[in-house]
């Protein structure tokens, strides 16, 4: 893991000031970028943690939900709306992980994680283009070719990890 500066951020507009720095990422529950920086996938010079900011669940007036991106996937799927409203979802959150990870994730991370192609992680000479972009994709020509079948590209064929993500697509 590389060194980088870590700072937690009081409220919106301070995450914003701090993470408009050069090779800056934000920091929720941490289970996916924490796993990029041992491995070396990410490498940001600044880390500004959001887990502090406040964000819940609320419904809006045109009777949907608006759903703050630092809720923990466990409180998104144990919510009674989302549990009777979008049962979908719920459902998605509850196969997607273990209750450990569910507990620590975050909607917004969950959401934004990144793929779990292994020419993604690796490093050191694999080419993937959303790592590198411009440089190809070894999985069209190589083991994983099967990655997507539906909603590849020449560019890359690595699937989304997110089920959540997947669900609010059918919701």
């Amino acid at each position: 893991m590389n060194p980088f500066d870590y700072a937690r951020a009081g409220d919106v507009a301070e995450a914003v000031r701090l993470g408009a720095v050069p090779a800056a990422a934000f920091l929720g529950g941490g289970t996916n970028l924490v796993d990029l920086m041992r491995e070396t996938v990410a490498r940001p010079s600044h880390l500004v943690d959001v887990t502090g900011l406040s964000g819940g669940i609320e419904d809006t007036v045109s009777g949907g939900l608006l759903i703050g991106a630092g809720v923990t996937n466990t409180v998104l799927a144990e919510h009674f709306a989302i549990r009777t409203r979008y049962p979908v979802l719920a459902r998605a959150i509850l196969a997607g992980a273990s209750a450990q990870i569910r507990n620590m994730a975050t909607v917004g991370g969950n959401l934004l994680q990144r793929t779990r192609c292994t020419y993604f992680y690796d490093t050191d000479g694999s080419r993937c283009n959303k790592r590198a972009p411009g440089s190809g994709c070894d999985a069209i020509d190589g083991f994983n070719r099967g990655h997507a079948v539906l909603g590849a590209s020449a560019a890359c064929v690595a699937t989304h990890p997110s089920d959540l993500c997947v669900a609010t697509q059918a919701a």
